[in-house]
């Protein structure tokens, strides 16, 4: 991350959700099932691409990759605490820009991974400049674990979207089971 980048980062959301907008199963856990080739080796490679990605604890704990910087939203600490490639903090008490500006981070693109905690952390806290929203259209998970409160077809999670300034602007078939949708900021 250059310490001169003082231009607002590029804020990538990335999700796949099942065809009732679930990210997880009722237990939350993400299924075999939801998961789609294409879409994982688009994520892998985006998340490669980007300068700070930041998770939940439970994608971090299943798919730490140390290679990356991360920022992991906890309520489990006061503050933040920092390691080498990793920065826990605690929502409660410093915000996303607060701990950016704290610690002198200037990324240029930031990978947002989920999960529902996390995207609706940086909708409140921080923005999007554009989100890619994977669907698996053959599979439903009841009472599964939704990607934003109350979001449950592609109408709200579009809602929700033109709520924070944002439009649609691509469709992309993945596989026979997968489109995604993109969103970018106005």
């Amino acid at each position: 991350m250059k310490r001169n980048n003082q231009e607002s980062p590029s804020v990538i959301g990335h999700a796949i959700v099942s065809s009732n907008f679930c990210i997880a199963d009722s237990q939350g856990n993400m299924p075999e099932s939801l998961k789609s080739e294409t879409d994982w080796n688009m994520f892998q490679s985006d998340l490669d691409n980007s300068d700070l990605i930041i998770l939940g604890r439970k994608s971090f704990e299943k798919y730490s990759a140390p290679k990356r910087f991360r920022l992991v939203p906890t309520s489990s600490l006061s503050g933040y605490l920092k390691e080498e490639d990793l920065i826990f903090f605690n929502p409660k008490d410093i915000s996303i820009r607060q701990i950016l500006a704290t610690l002198d981070l200037f990324p240029k693109k930031i990978a947002i991974a989920g999960g529902s905690h996390v995207y609706e952390l940086v909708f409140k806290d921080f923005f999007y400049t554009e989100f890619h929203l994977s669907i698996k259209s053959n599979l439903v998970m009841p009472n599964g674990v939704p990607v934003l409160n109350g979001v449950e077809n592609i109408h709200q999670f579009t809602h929700r979207m033109n709520e924070n300034n944002m439009m649609q602007c691509q469709d992309l078939a993945l596989d026979k089971d997968t489109i995604q949708v993109r969103f970018q900021s106005l």
